[in-house]
């Protein structure tokens, strides 16, 4: 017989062996050396600007340092806004309460891992009616029944592993939706800013506009032109109108939408009179593409649940193996008895013997070794099914790390770009400026219909607008590189207390 235990031991243990626990899982795929879009393009040779054009953003070089990337933008009133929406965002708030439960679950997890003790109490009554006597008796039990299960093979030990670190996932993911939620609050407040600014253009271009239509109605009044030119810039003061119209309307949308991120209901004013746009310098300094993998919270968080889930395989494993449980019971028993005579072997029916009373301290232990034999395959197919989880999650790791390298490529790109972009629109707007001034004075001259100026005057607004939106879109792109970069908590935030 013992031998038979030592061969099911034996082959438990061999089953178990086949597994080996991994820490700090390496990247599933390689990592570039260094990003392939860093450099900042070389600024062509520029024009002295006109009097009337757009302001251009000048700045130095800067390295990320700070976490709170934000501060890199120069904005106090946007730093006020972010750490506020942090603190009072309802999604960020709801995050906090899903790390509060995931630590909760694993302290339930850990309570395996501790003995159990209870408390049993029982009071009892009884009489017995046999032919020869009457037994009445009263009785009470007080017990502490005590019971360890030895985690011989770590299994418990595993699952409690697995559950802290899916409780640093949570809140790792806190961190991921902390700088989304400060992106989000970002955009939305410089798109209030940049509202207003689109707003002051078009009034400008309206009163531009207006101030055309006086001199065609005088040239019209005089007999210089013809009523069609009234009505062609009639009809772009109309169409200016329309276009404030509708600037002044995503005005109040992005107000809301800035209050709502904020946790509060639409209508809050915020100080954007004279705000502008911050200037964006050159391409900060960026580290190296691996560096990601710990500035990156989402992939930290998918890593540290790849560790969980290997956690959850050799728990699977364990539980294949031998499982011994040891019980351990004190008690406290009171007992109290008498008999009453029937009568029928001798004495007189109702005598009654004293009452006897007995009391104690009580004991029991034991231990138990439960050795699985044969269940289907319920336990390997649990193991597979643990492990194909596992391979889920890694290729998950390496799809967020392409995410993530992907994100700050694509910023880099798209804001080298966008500052072509801005300098070709610069050089357009100016263009477009002398083209206005060179039509308006034949026009004046009398050397050329109001066509060329209405033409023109179109072509000079529609390129003033595309600017201040394109200048709207770098500042988006330096956002998006920000977030793209990563970051952490502010540690000077802490975290709600628990109640």
């Amino acid at each position: 017989m013992r031998a038979v235990i030592l061969i099911l031991l034996v082959s438990a243990l061999a089953v178990g062996c086949n597994y080996r626990k991994e820490t700090d899982i390496p990247p599933p795929l390689e990592v570039p050396g260094t990003f392939s879009e860093g450099s900042e393009a070389e600024p062509t040779p520029k024009p002295e600007p006109e009097p009337d054009a757009l302001p251009q953003a000048k700045a130095g070089p800067q390295a990320i340092r700070d976490v709170r990337w934000w501060r890199q933008l120069g904005d106090p009133t946007l730093t006020a806004l972010i750490e506020e929406a942090l603190r009072r965002n309802q999604t960020v708030r709801a995050g906090w309460a899903r790390v509060q439960q995931a630590r909760y679950i694993a302290n339930q997890v850990r309570a395996a891992r501790m003995p159990q003790i209870g408390a049993v109490g029982a009071f009892g009554a009884a009489r017995n009616i046999t032919p020869f006597a009457e037994t009445t008796s009263l009785d009470a039990t007080g017990s502490l029944p005590v019971s360890y299960e030895v985690d011989l093979f770590a299994r418990r030990a595993r699952e409690h592993q697995g559950a802290k670190l899916d409780a640093q996932a949570a809140r790792l993911d806190q961190e991921a939706l902390a700088i989304l939620i400060s992106a989000e609050v970002a955009e939305a407040w410089f798109d209030s800013v940049n509202s207003r600014v689109e707003v002051a253009v078009v009034e400008e271009q309206l009163d531009t506009d207006l101030r055309f239509l006086e001199l065609v109605e005088l040239r019209y009044r005089e007999g210089l032109n013809s009523a069609v030119d009234v009505h062609q810039q009639r009809q772009r003061v109309a169409s200016q109108r329309a276009l404030l119209a509708l600037s002044d309307g995503r005005t109040d949308l992005t107000d809301q939408r800035l209050s709502i991120l904020l946790g509060e209901a639409p209508g809050r004013e915020f100080p954007i009179e004279g705000k502008m746009l911050p200037e964006i310098g050159p391409t900060p300094a960026i580290q190296v593409p691996a560096s990601l993998l710990e500035a990156r919270p989402d992939i930290r968080a998918v890593q540290t649940r790849v560790e969980a889930e290997d956690r959850r395989v050799a728990a699977a494993v364990g539980a294949r193996l031998p499982q011994l449980t040891i019980d351990f019971t004190p008690s406290y028993t009171w007992l109290r008895s008498k008999i009453t005579s029937t009568g029928a072997f001798g004495g007189a029916p109702g005598d009654t013997t004293p009452a006897i009373t007995a009391k104690g301290f009580t004991w029991n232990a034991g231990a138990n070794l439960a050795v699985p034999l044969f269940d289907g395959i319920a336990g390997r197919s649990q193991i597979k099914a643990q492990r194909a989880v596992l391979d889920q999650l890694l290729e998950a790791y390496a799809e967020t790390i392409l995410t993530a390298l992907f994100e700050v490529e694509s910023s880099l790109v798209l804001e080298r770009q966008e500052r072509l972009r801005i300098q070709f629109l610069e050089d357009e707007f100016r263009l477009a400026n002398i083209t206005l001034e060179a039509t308006r004075d034949r026009y004046r001259a009398g050397l050329s219909d109001f066509l060329p100026v209405l033409t023109a005057l179109a072509t000079r607004q529609v390129s003033e607008l595309q600017l201040v939106a394109s200048r709207r879109q770098l500042v988006s792109y330096r956002v998006q590189l920000y977030r793209a970069l990563g970051g952490a908590w502010p540690a000077e935030f802490g975290e709600p207390e628990d109640d």
